[in-house]
Protein backbone atom coordinates (compact mmCIF):
# COMPACT_ATOMS: atom_id res chain seq x y z
CA UNK A 1 0.00 0.00 0.00
CA UNK A 2 1.32 3.45 -0.95
CA UNK A 3 1.64 5.75 2.04
CA UNK A 4 -0.56 8.82 1.68
CA UNK A 5 2.08 11.53 1.89
CA UNK A 6 4.13 13.83 -0.28
CA UNK A 7 7.78 14.68 0.30
CA UNK A 8 9.64 17.75 -0.90
CA UNK A 9 13.43 17.94 -0.85
CA UNK A 10 16.01 20.69 -0.49
CA UNK A 11 17.48 22.26 -3.62
CA UNK A 12 21.10 21.06 -3.62
CA UNK A 13 22.13 24.13 -5.61
CA UNK A 14 20.71 26.49 -2.97
CA UNK A 15 22.40 24.48 -0.20
CA UNK A 16 25.73 24.64 -2.02
CA UNK A 17 25.49 28.40 -2.51
CA UNK A 18 24.47 28.80 1.12
CA UNK A 19 27.52 26.80 2.21
CA UNK A 20 29.89 28.93 0.10
CA UNK A 21 28.27 32.13 1.36
CA UNK A 22 28.58 31.00 5.00
CA UNK A 23 32.22 29.94 4.59
CA UNK A 24 33.06 33.34 3.11
CA UNK A 25 31.67 34.99 6.22
CA UNK A 26 33.63 32.56 8.41
CA UNK A 27 36.81 33.52 6.54
CA UNK A 28 35.90 37.20 6.92
CA UNK A 29 35.37 36.66 10.66
CA UNK A 30 38.79 34.99 11.01
CA UNK A 31 40.40 37.87 9.14
CA UNK A 32 38.66 40.37 11.44
CA UNK A 33 39.86 38.48 14.52
CA UNK A 34 43.44 38.90 13.32
CA UNK A 35 43.00 42.62 12.61
CA UNK A 36 41.19 43.19 15.91
CA UNK A 37 43.90 41.34 17.84
CA UNK A 38 46.60 43.58 16.32
CA UNK A 39 44.53 46.69 17.11
CA UNK A 40 43.70 45.28 20.58
CA UNK A 41 39.99 45.89 20.05
CA UNK A 42 38.25 43.34 22.27
CA UNK A 43 34.79 44.47 21.16
CA UNK A 44 35.56 43.63 17.52
CA UNK A 45 37.18 40.36 18.56
CA UNK A 46 33.95 39.35 20.31
CA UNK A 47 31.88 40.44 17.30
CA UNK A 48 34.16 38.54 14.90
CA UNK A 49 33.95 35.38 17.01
CA UNK A 50 30.16 35.65 16.99
CA UNK A 51 30.21 35.89 13.16
CA UNK A 52 32.51 32.85 12.94
CA UNK A 53 30.33 30.72 15.24
CA UNK A 54 27.05 31.79 13.63
CA UNK A 55 28.08 31.19 10.03
CA UNK A 56 29.97 28.01 10.93
CA UNK A 57 26.66 26.69 12.24
CA UNK A 58 24.93 27.66 8.97
CA UNK A 59 27.69 26.03 6.88
CA UNK A 60 27.61 22.77 8.87
CA UNK A 61 23.78 22.68 8.71
CA UNK A 62 23.84 23.11 4.91
CA UNK A 63 26.53 20.44 4.46
CA UNK A 64 24.58 17.95 6.61
CA UNK A 65 21.41 18.60 4.58
CA UNK A 66 23.30 17.87 1.36
CA UNK A 67 24.85 14.67 2.73
CA UNK A 68 21.77 13.22 4.45
CA UNK A 69 19.25 14.03 1.68
CA UNK A 70 16.34 14.03 4.14
CA UNK A 71 13.08 15.66 3.00
CA UNK A 72 12.70 19.37 3.69
CA UNK A 73 8.92 19.08 4.09
CA UNK A 74 6.60 16.10 4.38
CA UNK A 75 2.85 16.64 3.93
CA UNK A 76 0.11 14.17 4.86
CA UNK A 77 -3.66 14.52 5.07
CA UNK A 78 -3.43 15.66 8.69
CA UNK A 79 -0.18 17.56 9.12
CA UNK A 80 3.02 18.83 7.64
CA UNK A 81 6.49 18.14 9.01
CA UNK A 82 9.40 20.50 8.66
CA UNK A 83 12.90 18.95 8.55
CA UNK A 84 11.74 15.40 9.35
CA UNK A 85 14.26 12.85 10.71
CA UNK A 86 16.44 15.61 12.16
CA UNK A 87 16.76 17.42 15.50
CA UNK A 88 14.92 20.32 13.90
CA UNK A 89 11.81 18.24 13.11
CA UNK A 90 8.51 19.99 13.80
CA UNK A 91 5.00 18.64 13.20
CA UNK A 92 2.24 21.16 12.45
CA UNK A 93 -1.35 19.91 12.31
CA UNK A 94 -3.64 21.55 9.78
CA UNK A 95 -6.33 22.11 12.41
CA UNK A 96 -3.88 24.40 14.25
CA UNK A 97 -3.21 26.59 11.20
CA UNK A 98 -5.24 29.79 11.10
CA UNK A 99 -3.89 31.08 7.79
CA UNK A 100 -0.80 31.48 5.67
CA UNK A 101 0.65 34.64 4.18
CA UNK A 102 3.47 35.53 1.83
CA UNK A 103 6.09 38.01 3.02
CA UNK A 104 9.36 39.28 1.60
CA UNK A 105 12.75 39.35 3.27
CA UNK A 106 15.78 40.62 1.35
CA UNK A 107 13.68 40.41 -1.83
CA UNK A 108 12.97 36.71 -1.28
CA UNK A 109 9.42 35.39 -0.84
CA UNK A 110 8.78 33.35 2.29
CA UNK A 111 5.58 31.65 3.41
CA UNK A 112 4.56 32.36 7.00
CA UNK A 113 2.40 29.76 8.75
CA UNK A 114 0.07 31.60 11.12
CA UNK A 115 -1.14 29.42 14.02
CA UNK A 116 -4.12 29.87 16.31
CA UNK A 117 -1.91 29.46 19.39
CA UNK A 118 1.71 30.08 18.48
CA UNK A 119 2.80 30.35 22.12
CA UNK A 120 1.55 26.85 22.87
CA UNK A 121 3.53 25.44 19.94
CA UNK A 122 6.64 27.33 20.99
CA UNK A 123 6.54 26.06 24.58
CA UNK A 124 6.27 22.45 23.35
CA UNK A 125 9.34 22.73 21.13
CA UNK A 126 12.64 21.13 22.03
CA UNK A 127 15.40 23.36 23.37
CA UNK A 128 17.20 23.06 20.01
CA UNK A 129 14.15 24.32 18.11
CA UNK A 130 13.47 27.08 20.62
CA UNK A 131 16.98 28.41 20.08
CA UNK A 132 16.67 28.01 16.31
CA UNK A 133 13.27 29.70 15.99
CA UNK A 134 13.51 32.29 18.75
CA UNK A 135 14.63 35.06 16.36
CA UNK A 136 11.41 34.65 14.34
CA UNK A 137 9.48 35.76 17.40
CA UNK A 138 11.88 38.62 18.14
CA UNK A 139 11.74 40.01 14.58
CA UNK A 140 7.96 39.76 14.23
CA UNK A 141 7.73 36.78 11.88
CA UNK A 142 5.44 33.84 12.40
CA UNK A 143 7.08 31.02 14.34
CA UNK A 144 7.26 28.72 11.32
CA UNK A 145 8.25 29.90 7.86
CA UNK A 146 8.88 28.05 4.61
CA UNK A 147 10.91 29.14 1.61
CA UNK A 148 9.61 27.78 -1.69
CA UNK A 149 12.97 28.66 -3.29
CA UNK A 150 14.66 26.18 -0.93
CA UNK A 151 12.73 23.32 -2.57
CA UNK A 152 13.89 21.57 -5.72
CA UNK A 153 12.82 23.56 -8.75
CA UNK A 154 10.85 20.69 -10.30
CA UNK A 155 8.87 20.22 -7.07
CA UNK A 156 7.96 23.85 -6.29
CA UNK A 157 4.81 23.96 -8.42
CA UNK A 158 3.23 20.92 -6.78
CA UNK A 159 4.29 22.15 -3.34
CA UNK A 160 2.53 25.48 -3.83
CA UNK A 161 -0.57 23.71 -5.16
CA UNK A 162 -0.91 21.46 -2.14
CA UNK A 163 -0.17 24.28 0.29
CA UNK A 164 -3.00 26.21 -1.31
CA UNK A 165 -5.28 23.18 -0.87
CA UNK A 166 -4.42 22.96 2.80
CA UNK A 167 -5.95 26.39 3.39
CA UNK A 168 -8.86 25.90 1.00
CA UNK A 169 -9.90 22.48 2.33
CA UNK A 170 -8.63 22.16 5.88
CA UNK A 171 -12.01 23.12 7.36
CA UNK A 172 -14.07 21.08 4.89
CA UNK A 173 -14.83 17.39 5.01
CA UNK A 174 -13.80 16.84 1.43
CA UNK A 175 -11.66 14.27 -0.32
CA UNK A 176 -8.11 13.62 0.78
CA UNK A 177 -5.91 16.64 0.28
CA UNK A 178 -3.10 14.47 -1.05
CA UNK A 179 -5.36 12.60 -3.46
CA UNK A 180 -6.79 15.90 -4.73
CA UNK A 181 -3.32 17.40 -5.16
CA UNK A 182 -2.17 14.43 -7.21
CA UNK A 183 -4.93 15.15 -9.74
CA UNK A 184 -3.99 18.82 -10.21
CA UNK A 185 -2.02 20.00 -13.21
CA UNK A 186 -2.56 23.77 -13.08
CA UNK A 187 -0.16 25.75 -10.93
CA UNK A 188 -1.82 28.11 -8.44
CA UNK A 189 -0.73 31.75 -8.36
CA UNK A 190 0.16 31.10 -4.74
CA UNK A 191 2.44 34.02 -4.00
CA UNK A 192 -0.04 36.57 -5.33
CA UNK A 193 -3.06 34.98 -3.63
CA UNK A 194 -1.57 34.94 -0.13
CA UNK A 195 0.41 38.16 -0.31
CA UNK A 196 -1.44 40.67 1.92
CA UNK A 197 0.34 43.64 0.31
CA UNK A 198 -1.77 45.62 -2.22
CA UNK A 199 -0.68 45.61 -5.86
CA UNK A 200 1.80 48.18 -7.13
CA UNK A 201 0.20 51.62 -7.36
CA UNK A 202 1.47 53.25 -10.57
CA UNK A 203 -0.85 56.25 -10.51
CA UNK A 204 0.61 59.58 -11.67
CA UNK A 205 -1.87 62.10 -10.37
CA UNK A 206 -2.20 65.11 -8.07
CA UNK A 207 -1.32 63.00 -5.02
CA UNK A 208 1.81 61.72 -6.77
CA UNK A 209 3.05 65.26 -7.51
CA UNK A 210 2.30 66.51 -3.99
CA UNK A 211 4.25 63.61 -2.52
CA UNK A 212 7.11 64.23 -4.96
CA UNK A 213 7.27 67.91 -4.04
CA UNK A 214 7.35 67.08 -0.31
CA UNK A 215 10.19 64.65 -0.89
CA UNK A 216 11.91 67.11 -3.23
CA UNK A 217 11.68 69.84 -0.59
CA UNK A 218 13.49 67.57 1.88
CA UNK A 219 16.30 67.02 -0.65
CA UNK A 220 16.34 70.77 -1.41
CA UNK A 221 16.66 71.62 2.31
CA UNK A 222 19.46 69.09 2.76
CA UNK A 223 21.31 70.42 -0.29
CA UNK A 224 20.77 74.02 0.85
CA UNK A 225 22.30 73.33 4.28
CA UNK A 226 25.15 71.03 3.22
CA UNK A 227 26.28 72.54 -0.06
CA UNK A 228 25.10 76.17 0.09
CA UNK A 229 25.31 77.31 3.70
CA UNK A 230 28.23 75.13 4.84
CA UNK A 231 30.36 74.94 1.68
CA UNK A 232 29.85 77.25 -1.27
CA UNK A 233 27.32 80.02 -0.57
CA UNK A 234 27.15 80.33 -4.34
CA UNK A 235 24.11 82.15 -5.70
CA UNK A 236 24.40 80.10 -8.88
CA UNK A 237 24.06 76.85 -6.91
CA UNK A 238 21.11 78.24 -4.94
CA UNK A 239 19.34 79.18 -8.17
CA UNK A 240 20.15 75.74 -9.61
CA UNK A 241 18.62 73.79 -6.71
CA UNK A 242 15.50 76.02 -6.77
CA UNK A 243 15.01 75.10 -10.44
CA UNK A 244 15.77 71.46 -9.59
CA UNK A 245 13.12 71.51 -6.87
CA UNK A 246 10.50 72.81 -9.36
CA UNK A 247 11.42 70.22 -12.01
CA UNK A 248 12.14 67.24 -9.71
CA UNK A 249 8.64 65.62 -9.85
CA UNK A 250 8.75 65.72 -13.67
CA UNK A 251 12.26 64.24 -13.67
CA UNK A 252 11.24 61.24 -11.57
CA UNK A 253 8.08 60.42 -13.56
CA UNK A 254 9.72 58.20 -16.19
CA UNK A 255 12.15 56.39 -13.80
CA UNK A 256 9.21 55.70 -11.47
CA UNK A 257 7.09 54.39 -14.33
CA UNK A 258 9.86 52.12 -15.61
CA UNK A 259 11.10 50.69 -12.32
CA UNK A 260 10.72 53.10 -9.37
CA UNK A 261 7.14 52.17 -8.41
CA UNK A 262 8.02 48.49 -8.41
CA UNK A 263 11.28 48.89 -6.46
CA UNK A 264 9.65 51.04 -3.76
CA UNK A 265 6.73 48.61 -3.55
CA UNK A 266 9.15 45.73 -3.04
CA UNK A 267 10.96 47.67 -0.31
CA UNK A 268 7.70 48.42 1.50
CA UNK A 269 6.89 44.71 1.47
CA UNK A 270 10.15 43.71 3.12
CA UNK A 271 10.08 42.47 6.69
CA UNK A 272 13.23 42.99 8.67
CA UNK A 273 16.23 45.26 8.09
CA UNK A 274 16.18 47.39 4.91
CA UNK A 275 18.35 50.34 5.99
CA UNK A 276 21.02 49.93 3.29
CA UNK A 277 18.44 49.48 0.52
CA UNK A 278 16.73 52.69 1.68
CA UNK A 279 20.08 54.46 1.57
CA UNK A 280 20.65 53.37 -2.03
CA UNK A 281 17.20 54.61 -3.03
CA UNK A 282 17.84 57.98 -1.36
CA UNK A 283 21.24 58.32 -3.07
CA UNK A 284 19.54 57.69 -6.42
CA UNK A 285 16.84 60.29 -5.66
CA UNK A 286 19.46 62.78 -4.49
CA UNK A 287 21.36 62.37 -7.76
CA UNK A 288 18.14 62.56 -9.79
CA UNK A 289 17.24 65.83 -8.01
CA UNK A 290 20.53 67.39 -9.09
CA UNK A 291 20.12 66.38 -12.75
CA UNK A 292 16.41 67.27 -12.92
CA UNK A 293 17.14 70.10 -15.33
CA UNK A 294 18.26 67.54 -17.94
CA UNK A 295 15.81 64.69 -17.19
CA UNK A 296 12.61 66.71 -16.62
CA UNK A 297 12.02 67.52 -20.35
CA UNK A 298 11.93 63.77 -21.06
CA UNK A 299 9.43 63.29 -18.22
CA UNK A 300 7.24 66.15 -19.51
CA UNK A 301 7.27 64.61 -23.01
CA UNK A 302 6.36 61.21 -21.51
CA UNK A 303 3.42 62.76 -19.60
CA UNK A 304 2.21 64.50 -22.78
CA UNK A 305 2.32 61.29 -24.84
CA UNK A 306 0.65 59.38 -22.00
CA UNK A 307 -2.15 61.96 -21.82
CA UNK A 308 -2.72 61.74 -25.60
CA UNK A 309 -2.82 57.91 -25.52
CA UNK A 310 -5.29 57.90 -22.62
CA UNK A 311 -7.56 60.41 -24.42
CA UNK A 312 -7.50 58.32 -27.62
CA UNK A 313 -8.41 55.16 -25.70
CA UNK A 314 -11.32 56.95 -23.98
CA UNK A 315 -12.64 58.28 -27.30
CA UNK A 316 -12.47 54.79 -28.84
CA UNK A 317 -14.13 53.29 -25.76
Amino acid sequence: MIENKLEFYHSKGKLFLGTIFSLLFVAFGIFMVGISYIEESFLFIALSLFIIILFSFFAVASILKMIRSYPYITITDECLQLDPFTKSEVTIYFTDIESIKVSEVSFQNIIEIVLYDEDDYFYQLSFHNKMRLFMNRVTGFSLFTVSAKAIRKQERSSFLEIFNLIIQQKLKNEASIIETARKLNKETAFMEEYDPTPLVNRSIDRSYFLKSYRYGFFIFALSFILFYLLISKSDSYLFYIIISFILYPFARVLPDWLFGFKVRHRLEKQKGFTFYFDQLIFMFDFLLFHISLFIAPIGILFLLLRFIIIRIKRLKG
